[in-house]
This record gives structure tokens, C-alpha cells and sequence, in this order.
């Protein structure tokens, strides 16, 4: 047994671990004293009445006790810890409007010429086609007189005739080769003559498929020149032959023209552009730190887009690419991706703010911010034990992701479990608590000191006043 005088030497040493409340203020202050928690602004207590009620004791490695005043006064609050049930938003990116150029069709000609002819309007309207008209694929844009087809036109009839007459001339020649009247060397002569002509004609109608003209056009000109070997006269389709129509090559918007009659062109001039606004690409700047995030995401990456012009509408679109290389001088990546535009409200070149949203995890806590206390070395949490609010424990967390208003830490056995009361208003007090006392000592004499100052602390929460 402790003597009386060894008891009151050791409650003396028990009250410098004290803390006091600041009553209107309600903050506190760590004296420079080891082991001693006393009130900014108020005198100190005296050591009867810290003997009395010792106002906080570290009871644990990561354990806090306090008296139902001292826990009162500093306006402690708790709350449980929720899974993550909903999406999280994560910050928004600056971006800009594009065309998208899997929607975007530069019209040419197959062949140099002049053009002739502008495409009118298919709304009714009577003027050439001009810059933001809708067309319909397979509207007609442009004629174009292109001498180049012409000639390649001719060049296949002319072919195709001398073949048809060295084939009459080779089959008269069998004939009397047949019947014993004629040499055999004109025949064989003749028959070279028809080989040779085949593939003149093959290598003409090679070339004009490449140039993209159809089984149609083929017919057309292999008729006309059987008409041409009957009439020995050309048809009024043959002398059009030059003629070359452009037509659109898909459903749009002309977003440039760059012709008119009489200007000549040739085959890497771009005639028309042709947009489909109804989806708009959408270019966005995000800084270096946040890629780990956006490259973790689950695809597809949905975002919605919003304009200052037009306070209040969103409209949805995806995430299509993160960019690879990081500007050097703004430290960020481009994002592309698209944006819907049924209604066409959004114009190429508008400024727009990107919002993502993260889906949850089936593991993750969502706490509050001020709930997780940083010490340099690890995150922590206070936790309250049981169902008394005079107990707390710290427990280290791991964090997943920071926002402004909250933080995400995973749910473990380790750490933080679902349901469990964290302290979110005065976490930091009690941090500050825990690294000013000293641990609780192993020592015979300090568990009973300790054991002491729990029975004292006990009935102070039990009879409180």
C-alpha cells in the first residue's frame, strides 16, 4: 500500500497534466510546461480542485479521457461514418469548342477544271449555296467542266471501237482461214491485234474506276460507243461527257465555300466544308496533379459541359482521350472528347467549364473534412468509444482523395469502420492534447497512479458539477 503522502505527491504530479476551457472564447492553449494543459486567460486552478477532477487524461497510447466538463466546454462533436453512397464531383477544366473532325468533310473534285455551276439551296430558296446552308448527302454542290474526264471518256470509246472493229476484222479472217482461202499468218496477225486491243480497253476502264465513276457511267459509255458504230455520229450525253457534278458527300452545315463560277480547280482544292454540328468536340486544359485521378476512371468517362453564356444548361458529353504530352509552360494536358448539341445552342470557339463525376466506391468512407487531423506523418481520426463522449481514441486513416468539404479515406480493419462516431468539431484540440501529455507509463507505480486517476475521472462523469 501507497502512504498517504506518497498518494498526494502523485495526485500533485497527476494535475499538471490538466487542461482547462477557454469559457467565451472556447479555445485552448498548450503551455510550454511538459505535461500541463491550463486556460488561455483565466488564472490557474488550484491544486485542490485539479486534484479533485482531473480534466483530461491520456489513458491509452491513442486513447483521451475527459471529464464531461472539460468535453462540454470544448464543444466536441461527433458523427458517423457514412460509406461514400453518391457520385463526387471532381474539380471543373477550362476548355473550348471545336469541330470534330471525324464529322467534317473537305469536298474536291476527282478532276481539275472549271467550275461551271454552284448548287442552289434545298430549302426553297432560289441563291447559290452559301456558308452556313444545310445540304443533304448527295445534294448537288458544284459543276465542273474537267477536260481531263472528257478526254478520258473518248479516249475509252475510241478503244472500245477499235476493238470491236479488229474483232469483226480477226473473226472474217478465221473464216476464210477456215475454208482454206486465206493465210494463216493475217489471222494469227489479226488475233494479236484484238489481244492487244483488250488490254488497251481493260487499262482505260481501269483508270476511270479509280477516278470513282459507276457501273452506270461505265454502261453509259460502253453504249454509247456501240451507238457510235452504228451512227458513226456522237450523241448530245457524249459531248456533256466533260461535265462533272460534285455532290455533297454527307449531311451538314457548308461552313466554308471557297468557289465561284468561273474559277478553276483542280483536285486538292477545297470546294466545300461540310460539318455535322449535332456533336461538337470539346478540347480541355487539366493541370499534371489531377491525371492519376482522370486516368483511373472507369470508361467511358462521362462529363457535362457548361457555357457562361448560358447560366443554368448542362449538356452532356464523354471523355474520349487524355493527352500525352504536358505544356511546359502551363504544366497541363489537353483533354478531348465530345459534347451533344441537338438543338445547335453551342457554337464552335465558345469557352466551356468540364465537370466530372466520380462514381463511388464500395469501399470508401466519406468523411468531413475537419474530422482528419494531418500531423506531418500520418492522417488521423478521432474516434469515440463506446457510447460515452468522454472517451476518444486516434486512429490512423488512409485517405484515397481531398476535396474542399470532403475526404475519402478506405474502409478497413485497420482503420476507420462504417458506423463508428468521428469527431468532426474539435479534432484538433484533442490532437493537440494527445501530443502534449505523456503516454501512460508501463511502470507499477504509474498503473496505479493511473488507475487512480481514472477512479477520480470516473466519478467526476458520474456526479458531474
Amino acid at each position: 500500500m501507497l502512504s498517504q503522502k506518497s498518494k498526494n505527491v502523485r495526485r500533485c504530479l497527476m494535475a499538471g497534466v490538466a487542461a482547462s476551457v477557454v469559457g467565451t472564447a472556447g479555445y485552448f492553449t498548450l503551455s510550454r510546461s511538459p505535461g500541463h494543459l491550463v486556460q488561455a486567460g483565466t488564472p490557474a486552478r488550484t491544486a485542490s480542485a485539479e486534484t479533485a477532477v482531473p480534466p483530461v487524461v491520456r489513458s491509452g497510447p491513442n486513447e483521451l479521457t475527459l471529464s464531461s466538463h472539460v468535453a462540454e466546454k470544448m464543444g466536441l462533436q461527433t458523427t458517423p461514418a457514412d460509406m461514400a453512397s453518391h457520385a463526387i464531383r471532381l474539380p471543373s477544366f477550362q476548355g473550348v469548342l471545336a469541330l470534330d473532325h471525324d464529322r467534317l468533310s473537305r469536298v474536291h473534285a476527282r478532276f481539275g477544271g472549271e467550275v461551271v455551276k454552284i448548287g442552289h439551296s434545298t430549302d426553297g430558296s432560289d441563291p447559290p449555296l452559301r456558308v452556313g446552308d444545310q445540304v443533304q448527302k448527295g445534294d448537288l454542290l458544284a459543276v465542273i467542266w474537267s477536260t481531263d474526264l472528257g478526254n478520258k471518256k473518248s479516249e475509252f470509246v475510241d478503244a472500245l471501237t477499235k476493238l470491236k472493229s479488229e474483232e469483226q476484222l480477226r473473226d472474217r479472217l478465221k473464216l476464210l482461214h477456215d475454208e482454206g482461202a486465206g493465210p494463216g499468218r493475217s489471222y494469227r496477225d489479226a488475233e494479236r491485234d484484238v489481244q492487244t486491243r483488250m488490254v488497251e480497253v481493260a487499262n482505260v476502264e481501269r483508270t476511270l474506276r479509280t477516278w470513282r465513276l459507276t457501273d452506270s457511267d461505265i454502261a453509259d459509255i460502253r453504249g454509247e460507243a456501240e451507238r457510235l458504230m452504228k451512227t458513226e455520229t456522237l450523241s448530245h450525253d457524249m459531248e456533256g461527257w466533260a461535265r462533272l457534278e460534285v455532290r455533297a458527300p454527307m449531311s451538314g452545315i457548308i461552313l466554308e465555300k471557297n468557289i465561284v463560277v468561273g474559277d478553276i480547280v483542280d483536285a486538292t482544292t477545297d470546294m466545300f466544308k461540310i460539318g455535322q454540328l449535332s456533336t461538337l468536340a470539346v478540347w480541355a486544359h487539366v493541370y499534371e496533379e489531377d491525371l492519376p485521378l482522370l486516368e483511373s476512371l472507369p470508361r467511358p468517362v462521362k462529363w457535362t459541359v457548361t457555357l457562361p453564356s448560358r447560366p443554368g444548361s448542362e449538356y452532356l458529353g464523354t471523355l474520349d482521350k487524355v493527352g500525352s504530352v504536358i505544356d511546359s509552360a502551363q504544366h497541363t494536358a489537353l483533354l478531348t472528347g465530345s459534347v451533344e448539341n441537338p438543338d445547335g445552342a453551342l457554337k464552335v470557339g465558345q469557352f466551356v467549364t468540364v465537370m466530372m463525376q466520380l462514381p463511388p466506391s464500395e469501399n470508401e468512407l466519406e468523411l468531413p473534412t475537419k474530422a482528419v487531423v494531418e500531423d506531418g506523418r500520418q492522417s488521423v481520426v478521432f474516434i469515440q468509444v463506446g457510447d460515452t463522449e468522454t472517451r476518444f481514441e486516434r486512429r490512423p486513416v488512409n485517405v484515397i482523395r481531398r476535396f474542399r468539404d470532403e475526404i475519402y479515406v478506405t474502409a478497413d480493419q485497420a482503420g476507420l469502420h462504417p458506423g463508428e462516431r468521428i469527431v468532426t468539431s474539435g479534432a484538433l484540440m484533442l490532437q493537440n492534447a494527445m501530443d502534449q501529455l505523456p503516454p501512460p507509463a508501463v511502470s507499477t507505480a504509474n498503473t496505479s497512479l493511473e488507475t487512480e486517476q481514472h477512479e477520480v475521472l470516473n466519478s467526476e462523469n458520474r456526479h458531474p458539477g
